[in-house]
């Protein structure tokens, strides 16, 4: 997903272009495995150091349930705003030394964010970091309760399967020595309470 700003940088601060995209994510992380179109807007709007991008997008992308561990859809959306900075001057093609750059010190470090120098705006890796954090930390399949998820009661009775051979006569865990003596001080407690 790129962009041609040299227009938009020759232009005042304050100048803005919006896009609006329906882009396929095929192809943007290996990993990544895309259900739908990325869909939504981008806001490009000049400042005194370079463009600052705003981004707003949708998608469907297949994760793993954590409960089952089944693939499922979930929808996400990504949200970024990032300042690019131009790597060349866009009237002389001067390579821009890092002293003239106006913005932060931190900008000039991100390679993600340069505009290069043909004046091309890449937003592919802001969007790839910004999918990965969209992603929701522990996705769960649209069954309420797990019990009702057949997946997870297959899984269950998988583990079951194969935990048959151990020991159930002992229905009191194993106790590290080391912790015994505080179980001790526990019960008394208990008893001293009753």
């Amino acid at each position: 997903m790129q962009f041609n700003v040299a227009q938009l940088l020759k232009e005042p601060i304050g100048a803005t272009r919006t896009y609006q995209l329906d882009e396929s994510l095929i192809g943007l992380d290996p990993e990544l495995i895309p259900l739908s179109n990325l869909t939504g807007s981008l806001r490009l709007l000049r400042t005194h150091s370079g463009v600052l991008a705003n981004g707003q997008f949708a998608a469907t992308v297949q994760v793993d349930c954590g409960r089952c561990l089944e693939p499922i859809p979930a929808e996400i959306e990504i949200s970024f705003e990032e300042s690019f900075r131009p790597l060349t001057e866009v009237t002389t093609g001067r390579f821009l030394m890092p002293d003239e750059f106006e913005g932060q010190a931190e900008e000039l470090e991100d390679f993600a964010l340069i505009i290069d120098d043909h004046h091309i705006l890449d937003i592919s890796e802001i969007l790839r970091q910004s999918t990965w954090l969209a992603m929701p930390m522990i996705p769960r399949c649209p069954f309420g309760d797990p019990e009702s998820c057949p997946n997870f009661a297959e899984r269950m009775s998988e583990m079951a399967e194969v935990h048959a051979d151990l020991d159930e006569t002992d229905d009191q865990p194993a106790v590290d020595p080391r912790w015994a003596a505080l179980l001790e001080l526990q019960k008394n407690d208990t008893k001293k309470v009753n």
